[in-house]
């Protein structure tokens, strides 16, 4: 059976959430933290929890208020044959359009035979779940051992208890039909026995103890049948069918390192269930080396009975995946929404080589696409001196910096990530407007997406050395030459066409110098890597201290697209 519609109101975080799956096995979810896709993945275990005694608090509730339910409907298709018979739920088929991706309430020919199946909580904590339609809203009761036929396992951070025999496990799927319970009963007699057998050794005592006792017993005329002694009280041994686990030797597999153990899991779901499974598997990449990851999504991938729900924040697992597997999520005050990767529209764009250069991106919440490795490495340093003067970081906000290798890529990546509804931010260098021009600027901030960009078609390093106090300035051009071990004094000087004193504290304020300082900078490549741009930034942080360089064009830019990361 596959999930075709997915439906969550007011559970979590998820204030209202609706999803029609495209055709396809794997389901990648991804995104920034917080948005919601564990949640996604509870929802559907809980419809189909195949045990009864699913508990719940007053948490699971939308922000806690428990006065509106929580509803979360599964629609499935590829059903087995007993659940479309009408003496389970056949009077509650609906139909699935797999072209349109929509349910229409009628079963026809043409269409897909689906169930949805409805859980609903009410403030009493008590769940119910039901298979319904609209013709039955109300539905009919939708049994424990029907949950667990849908066959849906999560392979969470913790999920020991899967590698044991206990009720609705993989294990006990896997296993032929015998009395579990009857066999820990004989395994707990075989312990009495075994006890009464070392009696004189192991229970001296213990016994001696219970002789003292029923003297007492007999002078308070309580009424001794036998002779008191020790012994196993198998009511109170309590062997459980969870306490039957799978081990290594004499090792129990629990012990296992988290990602072996998930592994491991992952196998026993797909060869336990004759009949298909969904399989949730949350943060895929936890306790796993990235040549396990890549084995671990070709085993997957290979699987063709079943239908997989992952939620990661590797960009290995990226990598890994194709656009038609990657759904995106975002959570804005409770309303979730999940975009397709494959969206339609944007196949000239090219997504799957951007998803693999720019996997980081994908992770978060808002985007600030660089022109290069400068930018970023200037902005991280930014970031650094805010943090130090008491701001935010970029992170808290979401914010990822993106490097797109090139001015002439900046738009196009801006519009994909706009098209994929993160906020996006663009930092680009005004001095080739054959590759980022004024007239792209203008395309990108109609569709929202605000773009800094260096007045008079400067780059970064020509506008910075234009608009620095001359203190900082110098520092630069001393970190490029005592640090980074580069000759700044020639090839100052080559683009200066005048006598310059190798002594950079000697050399006086000029606009010729200035542009002589930029172009060089530009020209060698000074800062370009994120490094070096960090290492910049640091040097001259020290200008913002400076009331008259606040007001230049390097400064306004900065404080706006900053303005954006802490607003937008």
């Amino acid at each position: 059976m596959k999930i075709r519609n997915l439906k969550i109101k007011n559970f979590r975080g998820v204030k209202e959430f609706e999803w029609s799956l495209p055709a396809g096995d794997i389901f990648c979810l991804i995104g920034k933290g917080d948005s919601s896709k564990s949640t996604i993945l509870e929802a559907i275990r809980y419809v189909f929890y195949p045990q009864w005694n699913l508990t719940l608090s007053d948490s699971d509730f939308y922000q806690c208020m428990i006065e509106n339910s929580i509803v979360i409907e599964v629609t499935i298709g590829d059903l087995i044959e007993e659940f479309c018979s009408l003496t389970k739920y056949g009077n509650y088929l609906r139909g699935w359009d797999a072209a349109s991706l929509k349910i229409t309430d009628e079963p026809d020919d043409h269409l897909e035979s689906v169930l949805t199946v409805r859980l609903t909580v009410e403030k009493d904590l008590e769940p119910k779940w039901n298979a319904v339609c609209d013709r039955s809203p109300e539905g009919v009761p939708f049994k424990q051992a029907d949950r667990s036929k849908v066959n849906v396992g999560l392979i969470g951070a913790y999920s020991e208890r899967q590698l044991s025999w206990a009720a609705g496990t993989a294990l006990a799927k896997l296993t032929d039909a015998q009395s579990l319970n009857e066999l820990l009963a004989n395994t707990s007699r075989t312990a009495r026995t075994s006890l009464d057998v070392g009696r004189a050794d192991s229970l001296t005592n213990f016994d001696a103890a219970a002789v003292k006792s029923e003297e007492i017993a007999k002078l308070l005329g309580v009424p001794v049948q036998h002779a008191y002694k020790a012994h196993l009280d198998l009511a109170s041994i309590n062997l459980k069918v969870g306490g039957l686990t799978l081990h290594d030797g004499d090792m129990p597999l629990r012990q296992l390192g988290l990602g072996s153990r998930r592994m491991l899991l992952c196998g026993i779901q797909t060869v336990s269930l004759e009949e298909g499974h969904i399989t949730l598997f949350d943060e895929v990449e936890f306790g796993l080396e990235p040549h396990r990851i890549t084995r671990l999504i070709k085993y997957v991938r290979d699987d063709k009975r079943g239908q997989y729900f992952i939620t990661t924040h590797s960009p290995i697992v990226l990598r890994e995946l194709t656009v038609k597997e990657l759904h995106i999520v975002h959570n804005k005050n409770g309303v979730v929404q999940i975009i397709s990767a494959a969206k339609e529209g944007l196949e000239e764009l090219e997504m799957q080589g951007k998803i693999r250069s720019s996997t980081e991106a994908f992770l978060a919440k808002k985007v600030v696409v660089c022109e290069g490795a400068t930018e970023v490495g200037f902005l991280r340093g930014f970031d650094d001196y805010q943090v130090e003067n008491n701001k935010d970081p970029f992170s808290f906000h979401g914010v990822a910096l993106l490097d797109a290798k090139g001015a002439s890529k900046v738009k196009a990546l801006a519009k994909a990530f706009k098209a994929f509804s993160y906020d996006v931010s663009v930092l680009a260098d005004g001095d080739a407007e054959d590759q980022f021009s004024c007239a792209d600027k203008e395309e990108l901030v109609k569709s929202g997406i605000p773009v800094q960009m260096w007045s008079e078609n400067l780059s970064l390093e020509e506008r910075a050395f234009q608009d620095l106090p001359w203190v900082n300035v110098l520092a630069s051009v001393k970190l490029v030459q005592e640090e980074l071990g580069l000759p700044a004094h020639a090839q100052v000087r080559a683009k200066y066409l005048e006598e310059l004193d190798k002594d950079v504290d000697t050399w006086n304020d000029s606009p010729k110098l200035r542009t002589a300082i930029g172009v060089a900078a530009k020209k060698a490549g000074w800062f370009k890597d994120t490094t070096k741009g960090d290492l910049w930034f640091k040097a001259i942080s020290s200008s913002f201290q400076d009331a008259a360089f606040q007001k230049r064009n390097l400064a306004l830019e900065l404080i706006k697209l900053w303005e954006w990361a802490e607003h937008v």
